[in-house]
């Protein structure tokens, strides 16, 4: 008896250590399947680059930000299709063109020019936060008839099942015979841009979206529009804050820095200058939020040791949690 009680023990004690040896082996190949697959969200989301962290960063090395004039930055809502804007340095950054990239499979397809973007200057591509339609800018004429504009009109297309409707242009009650900027709408549909406005040069506005239809643009009031010039606008989707470059601030650190304003009670309050950790002494502008809020984008005249050229824009990210600027 005194045997059996001994193999029965033995065998119990067994069975526990295999238990907690097969426990382990689940635990560590759970961390490392965890770990391969942020490895492989890391290079698959970024274009090979490592997510964004607090300090700023070009964005894409090699495949979006290259020797090339790139700036802007726009997401789809499920994180597959990227839009951004090259500008042709011969042309003194007149002619703009609107390339995407697609992710299959977790690899990202190379930049290719959109269907809709070519012929004309396109730029300042926005994806609606339900990624239907994609908002742009365009000298391209209204009518096929006429001959092309002088002046950027906002326009859009329909966006489903990966395919780039055709380009119609967003009405009069948007556009003028001045520069439209930089759209970008909200939740609600409501629509948000710069354009010139008398001698406060550059201002943002906002067009309310009223049964499907754009109402005339209203100034975003004076606790953000100045004297200076305010464009580039990134609107949050809930309208709960907004991004824009300003040009001429006394608090400025160059060219043009980006800012930030919150909404409290329906209202704009003051503004506050992002601060040095991303504006630079050169222009940065083109303000831009990932789809699921944890990054931000913008672009920047700033120089890197990879590109070293004067004048030529490259997009920046950084990792936007617990950021100062986005602290009330």
């Amino acid at each position: 008896m005194p045997i059996i009680w001994d193999k029965l023990y033995y065998y119990q004690n067994l069975f526990k250590i295999m238990k907690t040896i097969c426990i382990t082996i689940i635990a560590l190949s759970v961390i490392l399947m965890n770990c391969y697959a942020q490895n492989v969200e890391n290079k698959t989301d970024y274009f090979g680059s490592s997510k964004p962290n607090y300090k700023p960063e070009l964005f894409g090395k090699g495949i979006i930000s290259t020797q090339f004039n790139e700036l802007n930055s726009s997401f789809s809502p499920d994180g597959n299709t990227f839009l951004y804007t090259i500008a042709n340095n011969s042309y003194g950054n007149t002619f703009y063109t609107i390339f995407y990239s697609k992710r299959v499979n977790t690899k990202w397809s190379k930049p290719q020019i959109t269907s809709f973007s070519g012929q004309y200057s396109y730029a300042d591509p926005f994806f609606s936060p339900d990624g239907k339609r994609i908002y742009f800018i365009s000298y391209r004429p209204i009518d096929k008839n006429m001959k092309e504009k002088n002046d950027f009109d906002i326009w859009f297309l329909s966006y489903e099942k990966g395919l780039f409707g055709q380009p119609q242009h967003l009405g009069e009650n948007v556009n003028s015979d001045k520069n439209e900027l930089y759209p970008t709408v909200s939740n609600n549909g409501n629509l948000y841009f710069s354009t010139e406005n008398g001698t406060n040069g550059n201002d943002l506005m906002m067009s309310k979206l009223i049964k499907n239809v754009f109402d005339k643009p209203v100034s975003l009031g004076d606790s953000i529009n100045t004297t200076a010039t305010e464009y580039d606008a990134y609107i949050a989707p809930d309208e709960n804050y907004i991004i824009f470059t300003s040009i001429g601030r006394k608090d400025g650190f160059g060219s043009g820095d980006l800012y930030i304003s919150f909404k409290k009670e329906g209202k704009w309050t003051g503004v506050k200058n992002l601060g040095s950790n991303i504006n630079s002494s050169l222009m940065d502008q083109c303000p831009a939020v990932s789809p699921d809020g944890k990054y931000f984008f913008f672009t920047s005249f700033r120089e890197y040791d990879t590109y070293k050229f004067k004048n030529t824009n490259h997009i920046i990210a950084l990792c936007v949690p617990d950021v100062i600027f986005f602290k009330q």
